[in-house]
């Protein structure tokens, strides 16, 4: 059967201040009167029975998530005791679905993306599933760029494994962490690269063969907690032995040592909600090309973001900015430099101000 774990830990800083610790991106009303988790667990509902749907999340974020998802079975919140990086979390949920159905499917989703037709997903989603249950890979989804991204991961093809109706899935030859600009141009002009869309498709036996060959201390852990599973122990067993594991990403404990990694190229539009930047795309510009969130009066202002949450924002003068109103803060930025948001919370968090994060 088809299980999917969506991934909804994060805070996504570089929404910051509209993404906070206490309300992250991933709760966020971006794209309409949804939240990009309720849209996530949405989008993957006709396709996978709810009681199959797990989120991975911490303590925190526990109660909004039940009032996001009230039809979510309360045991399928999978609680993370503290923040250890997606292979952690992965492993985690991993073990959880082989004590419930040792023969599962297993798709990892992040609760953050944007995805265009549903339908299309849902459908490339059904074919990674099967192939993954007749062809023990682990299979990820590839975006085919269309610009020299500096901010994404890059997938390289390698030969065709198979071409079903023209459905096709590629041996992966190598993973590239967020390359340089040259670089990403020569991948972008190769046509043999792809974006890593942080999307998974496994048999979850797979997974755990993966974790015991590439990461065999991690595994282990895993193993001694899927031994106290179902038991009064579990959740003791859980804060004490989760801590413990290495804090690395999935992508860098398995997949980028992994031989029996496939990718799919995507037939869907895809954006992973990184930034400000990327919900230009896919939001209504007024003629000024603004894109306005908000109360906002204007004098000669063009292409810029603006977001006010209950004051109003007047602008005089001024082009290419993002303007962000929260409860509590207001960032004014470049727009192009959107990406240093992150830099600029980890120096709010330096001057001893994390109420304001």
């Amino acid at each position: 059967m088809l299980y999917a774990v969506i991934l909804a830990g994060g805070v996504g800083s570089r929404f910051w201040p509209k993404s906070s610790h206490a309300n992250p991106k991933q709760f966020l009303q971006i794209f309409g009167d949804k939240s990009l988790l309720q849209t996530t667990a949405g989008r993957v509902r006709p396709l996978i029975r709810q009681d199959c749907v797990y989120v991975v999340t911490n303590d925190r974020y526990f109660d909004k998530i039940r009032e996001q998802l009230p039809d979510l079975p309360p045991e399928n919140l999978i609680i993370e005791p503290e923040a250890r990086e997606t292979a952690a979390g992965i492993g985690l949920a991993a073990i959880k679905l082989a004590k419930r159905d040792p023969d599962a499917v297993m798709a990892v989703l992040p609760s953050d993306h944007f995805i265009g037709v549903e339908q299309d997903f849902r459908r490339c989603l059904s074919w990674a599933a099967e192939f993954a249950r007749n062809h023990k890979m682990l299979v990820t989804f590839g975006i085919r760029p269309t610009e020299p991204k500096t901010g994404y991961g890059y997938i390289k093809m390698d030969s065709l494994l198979v071409n079903d109706n023209g459905r096709r899935s590629y041996h992966v030859a190598e993973f590239t962490e967020k390359p340089d600009f040259d670089r990403a141009l020569r991948f972008l002009q190769s046509g043999k690269y792809l974006w890593n869309s942080g999307m998974f498709v496994w048999k979850v036996q797979t997974i755990l063969q993966a974790y015991r060959k590439h990461m065999p201390e991690m595994y282990e852990q895993l193993s001694y907690i899927y031994d106290h599973l179902d038991t009064p122990e579990e959740r003791d067993v859980i804060r004490e032995t989760y801590g413990k594991l290495e804090k690395l990403s999935v992508d860098y404990a398995i997949m980028e040592k992994a031989p029996n990694v496939a990718v799919i190229p995507a037939d869907f539009a895809w954006d992973d909600v990184g930034s400000w930047r990327s919900v230009e795309r896919f939001l209504t510009q007024d003629n000024s090309g603004n894109i306005v969130n908000g109360l906002h009066v204007g004098i000669d202002t063009r292409k810029c973001i603006i977001e006010s949450e209950d004051l109003l924002i007047a602008t005089i003068g001024v082009r290419d900015l993002l303007i962000v109103q929260s409860d509590r803060s207001i960032l004014v930025a470049d727009k192009e430099r959107d990406q240093e948001i992150k830099d600029l919370v980890r120096r709010i968090e330096k001057r001893d101000l994390r109420e304001f994060l």
